[in-house]
């Protein structure tokens, strides 16, 4: 006969399963499920930042200025080629050309004089596209002293920036900078 102190090998298991689980089991469960919650929630959090500088620098208009490093650098030089600029006295007038396509520059002194023989180029670029900036040579006209012309076509309604630089035989210089807003009709 058995003893009501002694447990009896012999018996099932009260509950007739297999033995209950070990407490460290479950915690390894519990902590393998966290850390999966855990690592889950970083990946959606880098997912969405490579989402959006995807979107950032695929972006034409998210660029810096074009030769804004050498600008920033020589401010003060390019600051007081302006003012040299302003003391001549000089005016440059642009136009949009639509026959041939491009810009059209008229620069008179102070007199109201064309300025005539110079040499130089006209940078040009929409706002929104500072990517898409372009410098090119600027021809006088044959038959109009004065009247130089810059083969950009303009092909964005809006705000354009535009940058003239001109070199005469004598030596003068003359920078001109101007937003200008071209719209298509």
């Amino acid at each position: 006969m058995h003893s009501i102190d002694q447990p009896n090998s012999a018996l099932p298991n009260s509950t007739g399963s297999s033995p209950a689980p070990t407490p460290g089991a479950s915690e390894r469960k519990s902590a393998a499920l966290w850390t999966a919650f855990i690592l889950g929630l970083f990946g959606i959090n880098l997912g969405i930042a490579g989402i959006a500088l995807a979107l950032a620098v695929g972006d034409p208009s998210f660029r810096p200025l074009p030769d804004y490093s050498n600008r920033a650098v020589d401010w003060q030089v390019h600051k007081d080629r302006l003012q040299e600029s302003e003391r001549l006295g000089w005016q440059a007038r642009f136009d949009r050309s639509s026959e041939p396509a491009g810009i059209r520059v008229v620069v008179e002194d102070s007199d109201g004089k064309a300025v005539s023989g110079a040499t130089g180029t006209l940078l040009a670029y929409h706002l929104t596209r500072v990517a898409e900036n372009r410098r090119v040579a600027l021809t006088e006209s044959l038959g109009e002293p004065g009247v130089y012309f810059a083969a950009l076509e303009i092909d964005r309604e809006g705000k354009w920036q535009v940058a003239l630089e001109l070199s005469t035989p004598s030596g003068q210089r003359f920078i001109a900078e101007r937003t200008i807003d071209w719209s298509l009709r």
